[in-house]
């Protein structure tokens, strides 16, 4: 019999859900915050899908877990970076220690899970972002293919970044519905059918949907249109309706089996209207040298951006041309490493997030990463007025042994509201109006949310909680012990007395609960990184 289930919205934020609930759009999720709790939940810094979901599933700070984007080294000495993947959650999630304890989990869409592996002759795993569309997503090996039989095909992504949806919002909105119901029949059947203790599913198309969209939803947008097709407008508005009903199928069954229903996000959202171009940026300032332009690969990467800002209105005006299209840019795009002097250069940002900035510093002298700080607090506008700016060193924001592992220097310029690309850009100067592009309108923020409801929850106002609870709260919830490795703590105020009497908090070594935790999982990072520059996060 379920106990516990959590649906995880992938970019969920108050600042959308709010009026909607204000205005009674959304009477499942209005229900679930009347019946329980609610409030805010804190991700990670930076705020972005990989370390926060990572961070959820171990309750880990990304100074333990050494994950601090899709992309990251495993050497503090070395810029070699490889993407995220099931070995960096093995044996040290919440769901190894349920397995570990006799409870049968499953595991859906989580994103970066990839390959997935083996949880138990009653767990399951559903590999998400990340991960090819093919048989080898699941664990055990059959359940892709029941997967593919409920749904009529099952997918695991729809490219909102690509170039094939620009200036067709319609289009989009069209796949991220038909993608939902797809992940709705596909939670419905796996509960129904496989019955988990613990089950977690992802639904990843509100996160797709919030990048996408959030200019035509928000009217002080800087690429907000006010004659652009009413549709378009209410795009993010219907698909949250939708997922309402999502909701509403995950709390009837819930209610059915007397289960816990826990909804979470891994970080909120808000508007990009700005762009901060960091590698130009540094070369203004005279911390990073290009390379000699004679090598021919520091020439593709410097104007590439010119090919792909000529290339993409043609790709949306003749679709059939999209997968040609990527095909040669991938063989052509280079990275900001490529056109670097790295003899001559103090410090480099690679090819990473648009949320915040990362820098990694090449000098080993102090000083010159105090002087880069210093540039950064002192940058200004077009009109010489002061940006807000916030910098941090790894030791602000992290602690654990893979610390070291972190950039050098981390900043955010106007709170997350103006991205910071790596990329060159074909725009004079290092500040542009306007998004990345028209795809990333929206933003990642550090707000996510959280709603818990069911038998054992108190109802009443919530206390904002942080991503690294949630582990720790479900093993508290199941009566298990914690890691001590965890670093957030169990929400007991969530819970009723009666339910609190039952249980205590309890810490154990992580080893003596899960084992070694050792796997031998292999991905090809090559296509991981594909599969993430489709959906525009690299």
């Amino acid at each position: 019999m379920t106990s516990t289930i959590i649906l995880g919205l992938d970019g969920a934020t108050w600042s959308i859900l709010t009026p909607l609930l204000n205005s009674g759009d959304l009477p499942e999720l209005q229900s679930l915050i009347d019946d329980g709790q609610a409030d805010s939940l804190k991700s990670t810094f930076p705020p972005i899908t990989a370390p926060a979901w990572l961070s959820m599933a171990t309750g880990q700070n990304p100074g333990k877990t050494g994950v601090f984007y899709f992309l990251n080294r495993d050497d503090p000495d070395s810029f070699d970076f490889e993407s995220l993947g099931s070995d960096s959650f093995h044996g040290q999630s919440f769901w190894d220690v349920l397995t570990a304890r006799n409870h049968s989990v499953g595991v859906f869409n989580f994103p970066m899970l990839y390959p997935p592996y083996d949880l138990g002759e009653e767990g399951f795993m559903v590999s998400g972002l990340g991960s090819p569309g093919d048989d080898t997503i699941s664990d055990p090996d059959g359940l892709k293919r029941e997967l593919d039989e409920v749904t009529g095909g099952y997918e695991v992504k729809v490219p909102y970044a690509d170039p094939k949806y620009q200036n067709r919002p319609g289009q989009l909105a069209s796949d991220l519905h038909e993608m939902l119901e797809k992940r709705e029949a596909a939670m419905t059947y796996l509960l129904e059918e496989k019955r988990p203790d613990v089950f977690f599913g992802v639904v990843s198309v509100t996160d797709w949907a919030q990048h996408y969209f959030w200019r035509y939803h928000d009217s002080d947008h800087e690429l907000h249109d006010p004659s652009a097709d009413e549709e378009h407008k209410k795009a993010l508005t219907r698909l949250w309706e939708r997922v309402d009903d999502t909701v509403g199928a995950i709390a009837d069954f819930a209610e059915r089996e007397d289960a816990n229903l826990l909804i979470v996000s891994d970080h909120g959202f808000g508007p990009v209207n700005q762009t901060f171009y960091s590698n130009s940026w540094l070369e203004q300032k005279g911390f990073r040298t290009p390379a000699e332009t004679s090598s021919v690969q520091a020439l593709r990467t410097r104007y590439f951006p010119y090919l792909r800002r000529i290339a993409e209105p043609i790709v949306s005006a003749v679709p059939q041309l999209n997968n040609l299209a990527k095909s040669v840019g991938k063989s052509i795009r280079g990275s900001p490493g490529d056109d670097i002097d790295w003899d001559r250069s103090t410090v480099f940002a690679p090819r990473q997030n648009l949320t915040c900035g990362m820098l990694y510093m090449l000098s080993e002298d102090p000083d010159d990463r105090e002087a880069v700080i210093d540039a950064l607090e002192g940058l200004t506008d077009d009109d010489g007025q002061p940006l807000e700016v916030d910098v941090f060193r790894p030791e602000d924001r992290y602690h654990g042994p893979k610390t070291d592992l972190a950039p050098d220097i981390l900043f955010t310029v106007e709170d997350f509201e103006c991205a910071v690309d790596p990329r060159h850009t074909t725009d004079d100067g290092h500040l542009v109006s306007g998004p990345p592009s028209a795809a990333r309108s929206g933003g990642h923020r550090m707000e996510g949310i959280y709603v818990a409801a069911g038998p054992d929850i108190e109802s009443g106002d919530g206390i904002p909680a942080s991503i690294f609870d949630i582990a720790p709260t479900l093993l508290y919830a199941a009566d298990e012990p914690i890691p001590n490795v965890m670093d957030g703590e169990p929400l007991t105020d969530l819970f009723t007395s009666n339910f609190r009497d039952e249980r205590s908090i309890r810490r154990q070594s992580l080893s003596r609960l899960v084992g070694s935790g050792e796997t031998s999982a292999e991905r090809d990072t090559d296509a991981v990184q594909d599969r993430l520059e489709d959906l525009g996060y690299i």
